[in-house]
Protein backbone atom coordinates (compact mmCIF):
# COMPACT_ATOMS: atom_id res chain seq x y z
CA UNK A 1 0.00 0.00 0.00
CA UNK A 2 2.75 2.56 0.74
CA UNK A 3 3.93 1.87 -3.00
CA UNK A 4 0.74 2.86 -4.48
CA UNK A 5 0.67 5.82 -1.94
CA UNK A 6 4.01 6.66 -3.59
CA UNK A 7 2.98 6.06 -6.91
CA UNK A 8 0.37 8.11 -6.31
CA UNK A 9 1.96 11.47 -4.94
CA UNK A 10 4.64 10.99 -7.88
CA UNK A 11 1.12 10.63 -10.31
CA UNK A 12 -0.02 14.13 -9.00
CA UNK A 13 3.22 15.94 -9.13
CA UNK A 14 4.52 14.89 -12.21
CA UNK A 15 0.55 15.44 -13.56
CA UNK A 16 0.62 19.30 -12.23
CA UNK A 17 4.26 20.42 -13.71
CA UNK A 18 3.54 18.65 -17.02
CA UNK A 19 0.62 21.18 -17.01
CA UNK A 20 1.58 24.12 -15.58
CA UNK A 21 5.19 23.89 -17.35
CA UNK A 22 3.02 23.31 -20.47
CA UNK A 23 0.88 26.20 -19.47
CA UNK A 24 3.51 28.75 -19.11
CA UNK A 25 5.75 27.60 -22.01
CA UNK A 26 3.15 28.45 -24.29
CA UNK A 27 1.83 32.12 -22.77
CA UNK A 28 5.79 33.19 -22.40
CA UNK A 29 7.85 31.75 -24.78
CA UNK A 30 5.84 30.21 -27.89
CA UNK A 31 3.19 33.03 -28.01
CA UNK A 32 5.66 35.91 -27.94
CA UNK A 33 8.00 33.52 -30.90
CA UNK A 34 5.06 33.68 -32.45
CA UNK A 35 4.86 37.33 -33.26
CA UNK A 36 7.79 37.27 -35.47
CA UNK A 37 6.81 34.52 -37.88
CA UNK A 38 4.63 34.66 -41.15
CA UNK A 39 1.41 33.94 -41.24
CA UNK A 40 2.10 30.61 -43.07
CA UNK A 41 4.59 29.31 -41.01
CA UNK A 42 2.33 30.81 -38.10
CA UNK A 43 -0.13 28.75 -38.90
CA UNK A 44 1.40 25.70 -39.48
CA UNK A 45 3.47 25.70 -36.17
CA UNK A 46 0.35 25.87 -34.00
CA UNK A 47 -1.49 23.13 -36.35
CA UNK A 48 1.25 20.58 -35.65
CA UNK A 49 1.28 21.80 -31.92
CA UNK A 50 -2.22 21.53 -30.96
CA UNK A 51 -2.48 17.96 -31.09
CA UNK A 52 0.39 17.21 -28.99
CA UNK A 53 -0.34 19.66 -26.73
CA UNK A 54 -3.65 18.64 -25.95
CA UNK A 55 -2.93 15.02 -25.56
CA UNK A 56 -0.28 16.32 -22.81
CA UNK A 57 -3.22 18.60 -21.10
CA UNK A 58 -5.88 16.00 -21.38
CA UNK A 59 -3.42 12.92 -19.64
CA UNK A 60 -1.85 15.54 -17.41
CA UNK A 61 -5.97 16.64 -15.94
CA UNK A 62 -6.68 12.68 -15.86
CA UNK A 63 -3.81 12.15 -13.90
CA UNK A 64 -4.60 15.19 -11.92
CA UNK A 65 -8.25 14.18 -11.18
CA UNK A 66 -7.16 9.97 -10.38
CA UNK A 67 -4.00 10.87 -8.43
CA UNK A 68 -5.99 14.26 -6.41
CA UNK A 69 -9.07 11.87 -5.73
CA UNK A 70 -6.66 9.04 -4.45
CA UNK A 71 -4.75 11.36 -2.19
CA UNK A 72 -7.79 13.17 -1.05
CA UNK A 73 -9.04 9.69 0.24
CA UNK A 74 -6.27 9.27 2.20
CA UNK A 75 -5.46 12.30 3.72
CA UNK A 76 -9.35 13.21 4.45
CA UNK A 77 -9.65 11.53 7.70
CA UNK A 78 -6.57 13.08 9.26
CA UNK A 79 -7.57 16.75 7.97
CA UNK A 80 -8.30 19.66 10.42
CA UNK A 81 -10.24 22.65 10.60
CA UNK A 82 -10.31 24.59 7.36
CA UNK A 83 -8.96 21.93 5.41
CA UNK A 84 -12.53 21.28 3.80
CA UNK A 85 -13.30 24.80 3.08
CA UNK A 86 -10.06 25.75 1.27
CA UNK A 87 -10.17 21.99 -0.65
CA UNK A 88 -13.60 23.04 -1.66
CA UNK A 89 -11.88 26.36 -3.08
CA UNK A 90 -8.59 24.08 -4.35
CA UNK A 91 -10.97 21.70 -6.34
CA UNK A 92 -12.96 24.90 -7.72
CA UNK A 93 -9.98 26.61 -8.97
CA UNK A 94 -8.70 23.38 -10.42
CA UNK A 95 -11.86 22.86 -12.17
CA UNK A 96 -11.74 26.40 -13.93
CA UNK A 97 -8.26 25.84 -14.84
CA UNK A 98 -9.61 22.18 -16.90
CA UNK A 99 -11.79 24.04 -18.07
CA UNK A 100 -9.84 26.95 -20.31
CA UNK A 101 -7.23 24.42 -21.01
CA UNK A 102 -9.90 22.30 -22.60
CA UNK A 103 -11.32 24.68 -24.50
CA UNK A 104 -7.83 25.98 -25.48
CA UNK A 105 -6.75 22.84 -27.02
CA UNK A 106 -10.30 22.08 -28.19
CA UNK A 107 -10.36 21.52 -31.83
CA UNK A 108 -14.47 22.54 -31.95
CA UNK A 109 -14.51 25.42 -34.18
CA UNK A 110 -16.92 27.04 -31.33
CA UNK A 111 -14.06 27.67 -29.44
CA UNK A 112 -12.09 29.69 -32.05
CA UNK A 113 -13.20 33.04 -30.42
CA UNK A 114 -12.58 31.80 -26.72
CA UNK A 115 -8.68 30.89 -28.52
CA UNK A 116 -8.43 34.27 -30.16
CA UNK A 117 -7.72 35.05 -26.37
CA UNK A 118 -5.17 32.34 -25.76
CA UNK A 119 -2.56 34.84 -24.70
CA UNK A 120 -5.19 36.56 -21.98
CA UNK A 121 -6.47 32.88 -20.88
CA UNK A 122 -3.02 31.24 -20.80
CA UNK A 123 -1.90 34.24 -18.30
CA UNK A 124 -5.20 33.68 -16.11
CA UNK A 125 -4.41 29.69 -15.62
CA UNK A 126 -0.82 30.63 -14.89
CA UNK A 127 -2.31 32.95 -12.19
CA UNK A 128 -4.65 30.35 -10.54
CA UNK A 129 -2.24 27.56 -10.94
CA UNK A 130 0.13 29.77 -8.59
CA UNK A 131 -2.71 30.22 -6.25
CA UNK A 132 -3.52 26.83 -6.47
CA UNK A 133 -0.31 25.03 -5.71
CA UNK A 134 -0.36 28.26 -2.22
CA UNK A 135 -3.70 26.37 -1.26
CA UNK A 136 -1.81 22.93 -1.54
CA UNK A 137 0.83 24.23 0.77
CA UNK A 138 -1.83 25.13 2.93
CA UNK A 139 -3.92 22.07 2.78
CA UNK A 140 -0.49 20.11 3.54
CA UNK A 141 -0.08 21.69 6.63
CA UNK A 142 -3.72 20.88 7.55
CA UNK A 143 -2.89 17.77 9.01
CA UNK A 144 -2.68 15.97 12.36
CA UNK A 145 0.48 13.58 12.61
Amino acid sequence: MAALNLIMRWLHIFSVIAAVGATIFMRFVLIPSLVGLNEETRSLLQRNLKPRIRVLIHSAIGGILLSGLYNTHLLWKTSVFPYGYIYALKVLLAFIVFLIAIFLTSSNPKRAAFQANRKKWLGVNCALAVLLVILSACLRSLHQP
